[in-house]
């Protein structure tokens, strides 16, 4: 198992409110390995983008982070000076938000905004040669860059966010729903050219969606996020695993039930008919979370504990870990038991 390029410990993100703090990420710890898609799930309003936007310090007031390290090849980005942080975003780990037609000026050329970026961050020599090889890269032709955002298809806009977004290289690249209105044509041509830059250039990428299937056919590894926390994590084997019929999740505790019902809330095109089964109630609201497991109120196998204490993060095999109570340590059970 390879050393993290991106290692997250005990991160915690308020916002200030005038009903006090909101505690939107609380006390998460992921690992981002190299080379790899990690791709983070979960429901609106969970804390997906919040955590995203906070490893790269790009949260604004009233967010403030009020806990936990994010270690990036061996540094502590939540411990640098703004100019130091200034030295990292870009160079060492970039992001692509959410809705490509927000992130880009609509009053400049494409040319202009990727020189900007360029020259922004130092670069000063053949910045128009640069920013012409970014959209050669990503496999647009080079009218774009005479276009304005708005003269440029949903899927193109994207793909100029993605070129700024590497335009320096970085090891690390963050995604926050980068398909979000975008068709699943289009959808899959993104995701197959990022494939395709990881593959050469070698970079991670944390990718966020609540699409749990695009997860399962993209993604190396999956954390499970609900009401601010990390629930569930580990490769995508096992989620697939833990969702297929032979695996009936009542005999076979793979993880969180959470997660399962995540599983089973999207229609399969292959195997028999199922009937869809909606999730009960609404996610917690962040200013009062239930005691003990955040998902008691909504889950169908709870038990008395769940009300009063919270679940840890347990082994469950091979680099799987689960907060459930149900979900007994890896050790505990026979190794029959474990996905295959």
């Amino acid at each position: 198992m390879s050393d993290p390029v991106l290692d997250v410990k005990h991160l915690s993100v308020d916002y200030v409110s005038a009903k006090g703090l909101v505690h939107v990420v609380d006390d998460v710890s992921l690992e981002l390995r190299r080379g790899e898609v990690h791709g983070l799930v979960g429901e609106s309003g969970c804390g997906k983008s919040t955590l995203a936007r906070s490893l790269l310090r790009v949260l604004g007031p009233p967010a403030i982070v009020s806990g936990g390290s994010v270690m990036l090849e061996g540094k502590d980005l939540m411990k640098m000076s703004a100019h130091e942080i200034d030295q990292v975003r870009w160079v060492r780990m970039a992001i692509v938000f959410q809705g490509a037609i927000d992130a880009l000026n609509p009053v400049l050329r494409i040319q202009e905004q990727l020189v900007d970026a360029l020259m922004a961050h130092g670069v000063r020599d053949g910045v128009e040669d640069r920013a012409k090889k970014l959209v050669d890269r990503v496999s647009l032709p080079r009218r774009v860059l005479t276009a304005f955002p708005h003269e440029l298809s949903g899927g193109m806009r994207q793909r100029v966010v993605i070129a700024m977004a590497l335009a320096l290289g970085p090891q690390v690249l963050l995604m926050d729903e980068p398909t979000t209105a975008l068709d699943v044509v289009v959808q899959a041509e993104i995701l197959d050219e990022l494939d395709r830059l990881r593959k050469d250039m070698g970079f991670a990428v944390l990718l966020v969606s609540h699409d749990l299937p695009l997860m399962l056919e993209r993604c190396d590894r999956i954390s499970v996020m609900y009401a601010g926390r990390i629930i569930e994590s580990g490769p995508v084997a096992s989620f697939r695993d833990g969702g297929s019929s032979s695996h009936p999740y009542a005999k076979h505790l793979l993880g969180h039930p959470y997660a399962q019902h995540l599983l089973h809330s999207f229609p399969r095109l292959d195997g028999p008919r199922t009937i869809a089964r909606a999730l009960e109630g609404s996610p917690p609201s962040l200013f009062s979370p239930p005691p003990g497991c955040r998902f008691h109120p909504r889950c169908p196998m709870v038990m008395p504990i769940c009300k009063v204490e919270q679940p840890k993060l347990t082994q469950r095999g091979v680099d799987h870990v689960a907060a459930c109570h149900l979900a007994q340590p890896a050790a505990e059970e026979s190794p029959a038991a474990l996905p295959s």
